[in-house]
């Protein structure tokens, strides 16, 4: 486990990724859940942007506030023109909340990843500066 946190930490550092806490601002030591930075290509102006919840935290709005929140800081203080987020063709609530913040749905990437042992597809959104709503 420390390993994972130490690799997570020289991405950080290297300015590739950014790995931060989802919690209730009453309560900060009740983690919601996780929002990533990720892919981060300053010279391109490009990252990938995720947010997971524990179930407790779903259908709250949590997700869409943390994808704006993220989105916002990235366009204004890393200068980045396009983000990216991915998901499952299946999952609708990621899609939805994609959708919720401006993301434009591009298509889908066949046989993109590997997932529990089988070959999966992707669904590929993008936000440009301007679209966040």
């Amino acid at each position: 486990m420390l390993r994972c946190f130490d690799e997570q930490e020289d991405a950080r550092l290297r300015g590739q990724e950014l790995n931060l806490a989802i919690v209730d601002a009453a309560d900060p030591d009740h983690v919601w859940g996780k929002a990533s930075l990720y892919d981060v290509d300053l010279d391109e102006a490009r990252a990938a942007v995720a947010c997971w919840l524990a179930p407790h935290a779903r259908g709250r709005g949590v997700a869409t506030r943390t994808l704006r929140l993220l989105a916002q800081w990235a366009f204004d203080s890393l200068a980045i023109a396009r983000l990216e987020l991915t998901c499952a063709p299946d999952n609708v609530a990621s899609q939805s909340v994609a959708e919720r913040c401006g993301f434009v749905r591009e298509g889908v990437l066949r046989s993109h990843i590997r997932f529990k042992g089988e070959r999966r597809d992707t669904v590929v959104f993008s936000l440009l500066p301007g679209e966040l709503r």
